[in-house]
């Protein structure tokens, strides 16, 4: 069994135990305000924000409720962050990509050659927000960490048919974000910034050649329509989701409801992270029989982008100590827990 994982089953029944012993009192009930920005049919949603929210609820047997605001109703995806902060809501998403101002080093489960399978990469993701390198960026913001995960490996989703060579992907503007971006910059191509819910029109109208995402992310914005080819078995990198709550609601909370709060965290990166994982397929296989051609690289050209990725880790590692942030040793510990 892998260190991340035993960290995160020992971690997991330490909440249990906690919420089991509180499981006989009572306690006044709570309403928490929680913002996100995906539509409620979204799988990022269901089984993730609506999926732990249902998760407090039941465990603290209905005392803590939500009122949820969906599908950016109070704020963009890169301001939910800040209006956690401000008190405007209690809790919600916070993308990773979106906030490196706020979040720069975890950034580092985006950069390529790293997690190539979602349950892994979580495991080892939540475990650094929650007790490792990274806590202490959510604790600098005012924030509780509620769950973390990692999306399956990106892939290039394209409005042309599959690249043929190393020209071909340069000559694309692709979408991206964060440490993504060095990636995409890495292949010679073009990073374009785009919320996800414009990517639809942008590959459309031909403003992006491509995005990055796994198959399960362009779902829901129906990419796959205006998408003629898909690859399988890129290494660009990933995309980083977590939620937060503000640290004066939390430890406003009872004991019990606290443990409650953590012990929905964990179920969720363990139910969101399978979740992508057991779908990623089956969605791949959807979009072949609507005529995308799902595609691999084919070796010469994969091994071609492997060398000019080669170079992104050290890259990004070399822009956050300009920053006066030690991210070596984060690198070190995101690699360790995932076995490398």
């Amino acid at each position: 069994m892998k260190k991340s994982t035993i960290i995160k089953l020992f971690g997991s029944s330490l909440m249990m135990a906690a919420v089991a012993a509180h499981s006989g009192e009572s306690h006044a009930a709570t309403n928490i305000r929680f913002a996100d920005s995906f539509p409620l049919e979204h799988y990022l949603s269901k089984e993730g924000m609506a999926w732990w929210m249902n998760r407090v609820e039941e465990l603290t047997d209905g005392e803590v409720t939500f009122t949820h605001y969906p599908a950016e109703q109070l704020a963009s995806a890169g301001d939910i962050l800040e209006r956690i902060r401000q008190g405007a809501v209690q809790a919600g998403y916070v993308g990773v990509g979106y906030a490196t101002d706020r979040i720069p080093l975890s950034g580092v489960v985006m950069l390529p050659g790293l997690a190539t399978d979602p349950v892994e990469g979580s495991t080892a993701f939540w475990e650094m927000v929650k007790n490792g390198s990274l806590a202490n960026e959510f604790e600098s913001n005012d924030v509780v960490p509620l769950f973390a995960v990692t999306l399956p490996p990106y892939q290039l989703v394209s409005r042309h048919e599959k690249p043929g060579s190393m020209a071909d992907i340069a000559a694309y503007r692709i979408r991206s974000s964060g440490a993504l971006n060095l990636s995409v910059e890495a292949l010679g191509a073009t990073p374009v910034s785009m919320a996800a819910t414009e990517v639809y029109l942008g590959m459309q109208r031909g403003t992006l050649d491509a995005t990055l995402f796994p198959a399960i992310s362009a779902g829901p914005y129906n990419v796959q329509e205006v998408t003629e080819s898909m690859s399988t078995n890129g290494a660009f990198g990933t995309f980083a989701v977590t939620a937060a709550m503000r640290k004066d609601a939390f430890d406003a909370l009872p004991e019990a409801h606290q443990a409650a709060v953590v012990q929905a965290g964990y179920d969720t990166v363990e139910h969101l992270s399978e979740y992508m994982r057991d779908t990623e397929q089956e969605t791949l296989d959807s979009f072949t029989e609507i005529g995308v051609d799902v595609y691999e690289f084919d070796e010469a050209l994969q091994r071609q982008m492997q060398e000019n990725l080669a170079g992104v880790q050290e890259q990004w590692v070399n822009r956050m100590e300009q920053r006066g942030l030690d991210a070596g040793p984060v690198l070190e510990e995101y690699k360790d827990l995932l076995g490398m």
